[in-house]
């Protein structure tokens, strides 16, 4: 069964040096909490005081069983998560990785006005 996941890593920086730093504030405006979505491919985010970052994936899993499905879409996001650090170059470590199935959401009517 087909089953799309909201899946928020969430890390901490190791080791930045000097021109990591710069070049993280130089682009912070655009990793700031208000750019959050969750997208396929990730969104990075990350504080301004260099401590914590955030990646928010939108991720389509086939599995079975609902459980199966919540923790493939954990490692998946972890993968995704420490592979688009090596590519930027960066060092971090995941603390915490939270999943939310879409498809389980329920949303009360007239909730929103």
């Amino acid at each position: 069964m087909i089953r799309n996941f909201r899946t928020t890593v969430r890390g901490r920086f190791t080791d930045l040096d000097d021109t990591q730093r710069a070049s993280l504030h130089a682009a912070q405006e655009d990793h700031d909490m208000f750019a959050a979505h969750f997208t396929p491919e990730g969104t990075f985010l990350y504080t301004p005081e260099l401590v914590k970052y955030q990646h928010r994936f939108l991720l389509t899993i086939d599995e079975a069983s609902p459980d199966d499905a919540e923790v493939a879409a954990g490692i998946h996001a972890e993968e995704l998560s420490d592979a688009d650090l090596a590519a930027r170059g960066l060092g971090g470590r995941i603390v915490d990785v939270s999943s939310v199935c879409i498809e389980d959401v329920k949303v009360r009517s007239g909730a929103r006005r």
